[in-house]
């Protein structure tokens, strides 16, 4: 009976999703300008096809949480 709800209440957490509060410390950080100069950075300097934000943020997410869909529209901190 313990063990069902440790599951119970496992399964009814809400997850912490690291790349939503890393990404949203950089957007307070740079003033909401992140984004813009990792890919003038990335993109424009050294010559990549994209600055690699979403695919950190999807990695990070998913470490910390493993039913994370993998949507990069919007910042989910709850």
């Amino acid at each position: 009976m313990n063990g069902e709800k440790i599951k119970q209440k496992q399964n009814n957490m809400k997850w912490i999703r690291l790349g939503d509060y890393l990404e949203s410390l950089i957007h307070v950080i740079t003033l909401g300008f992140g984004e813009r100069i990792a890919t003038l950075i990335a993109v424009d300097l050294m010559g990549f096809k994209s600055c690699g934000c979403c695919k950190r943020k999807e990695w990070l997410n998913r470490l910390t949480d493993k039913r994370y869909e993998g949507n990069c529209d919007g910042v989910k901190l709850f």
